[in-house]
C-alpha cells in the first residue's frame, strides 16, 4: 500500500512539473523583436546622408574657388547704398500690399459669402479677376494707366502713378484675390451652429461674426498669411519691369554699369533669403501666439529649421494610452 501511495505521489508530482520550458507569449515575442528593431543601426540613412553632404560640399568648394564669381565684388556691394535702399523699398510694397490686400480680402469675403446674390456674385468675380490676370500683365497696366485716363482728378496721370505706386496697386489688389478665398474659409471652417447658439443668446450677426467667428478665423488663416507674405516678397521683384526702385531693379542698375552681373544677383539672392527667413521665424512666432493648445510652445530654433516638432505632454500620453492593450 505504501509502495502504490509512493508511486501515485510521484506521478502527481511528475504531471504538475512542466516538461519544457514556458513559451514567451505573443506579445512579449513582438516586444522583443521590437527592440532588437530599435536599435539597428540605420546605416542606409547614414550612407545617404554623407553622399547629400559630399555632393553639396563638393559644389560648394567648387564654387568657392570659382574666379569668375568675383567673391571680392559680392562683398563689395552686399551692404551698398543702393542696395540697402532697394531693401528698404522691397520691405515696404510687401507689409503695405498685404495691409491693403487683407482689407480688401475681408470685405470680399464677407461679400461671397452674403445672401445677397448680386454682392455674392460680385465678390466672386472679384476673386476670380484678380487671380486670373497675372501679376507682371497688372504692374504694366497700373503703369501705363495714363492711355486710358490722362488725368485723375484734374492731374497727370503720370505724375500720381509711379513705378513704386503702380507695383503697390497690382500687389495689392492680386494679393487681395488670394486673401479673400483664404479669410472664406477661415470663416467656413468655424462651425455655423456656434453663430447660431450666440443669435439665441440675443447677439447680433455681427457681433457673433466679430466674438465667436472672427477669433476662430484668425487662427486659421494665419499660417497661409504668413506664406503669402512671403510670396510678396519675393513677387515685388515684378516690379522691377517698371523700374520700381526695389532690390532687384537696383541691382540691375549696378550691373547695368559695372557689367558684374553675377556677383550683383548673388547679393540679391542673399538678401532675398536673408528677408525670407526672418519672414518665417516672424511667422512661426505668431502661430504660437494665436495656438490656444500651446502645441508649438516648446519648439526650439533647432526644431524650427530642421522640421521636428515637439510632441506636448498631453497627445504624448494619449499616444501612449492608445499602444497599450
Amino acid at each position: 500500500m505504501t509502495t502504490n501511495n509512493e508511486a501515485l505521489t510521484k506521478v502527481h508530482l511528475a504531471t504538475d512539473s512542466p516538461l519544457t520550458t514556458p513559451r514567451r507569449s505573443s506579445d512579449q515575442s513582438q516586444g522583443v523583436s521590437g527592440e532588437k528593431a530599435r536599435r539597428r543601426k540605420p546605416y542606409g540613412q547614414w550612407a545617404s546622408a554623407a553622399l547629400i553632404l559630399a555632393t553639396i560640399g563638393a559644389f560648394c568648394w567648387t564654387q568657392a574657388g570659382n574666379e569668375r564669381l568675383d567673391w571680392a565684388g559680392v562683398g563689395q556691394f552686399m551692404f551698398h547704398p543702393a542696395i540697402l535702399k532697394g531693401i528698404a523699398v522691397t520691405l515696404e510694397l510687401a507689409v503695405f500690399s498685404m495691409l491693403i490686400s487683407v482689407v480688401l480680402a475681408f470685405g470680399v469675403a464677407l461679400m461671397c459669402q452674403s445672401r445677397n446674390r448680386v454682392a455674392s456674385a460680385v465678390g466672386k468675380l472679384y476673386v476670380w479677376f484678380f487671380r486670373g490676370v497675372p501679376l507682371l500683365v497688372q504692374i504694366l497696366i497700373w503703369f501705363n494707366l495714363a492711355v486710358l485716363y490722362p488725368t485723375i482728378l484734374g492731374r497727370d496721370t503720370n505724375e500720381l502713378i509711379s513705378g513704386f505706386t503702380a507695383g503697390l496697386c497690382a500687389l495689392s489688389l492680386a494679393e487681395s484675390g488670394y486673401m479673400a478665398e483664404i479669410i472664406r474659409g477661415g470663416i467656413i471652417s468655424v462651425n455655423k451652429g456656434q453663430t447660431e447658439a450666440g443669435l439665441s443668446i440675443g447677439l447680433t450677426r455681427g457681433q457673433a461674426l466679430r466674438r465667436i467667428v472672427l477669433p476662430q478665423t484668425i487662427r486659421v488663416i494665419i499660417p497661409p498669411t504668413g506664406n503669402q507674405f512671403i510670396g510678396l516678397l519675393k513677387a515685388s521683384s515684378l516690379v522691377s519691369a517698371i523700374g520700381g526702385s526695389d532690390l532687384l531693379t537696383q541691382t540691375q542698375l549696378i550691373y547695368g554699369q559695372n557689367f558684374k552681373i553675377v556677383p550683383l544677383l548673388i547679393v540679391a539672392t542673399v538678401w532675398y533669403l536673408i528677408l525670407v527667413s526672418v519672414a518665417s521665424v516672424g511667422q512661426y512666432f505668431l502661430e504660437r501666439k494665436f495656438n490656444p493648445e500651446g502645441a508649438s510652445s516648446r519648439l526650439s530654433f533647432r526644431q524650427l529649421f530642421l522640421g521636428r516638432a515637439a510632441v506636448p505632454e498631453q497627445q504624448s500620453a494619449l499616444i501612449r494610452k492608445a499602444g497599450q492593450p
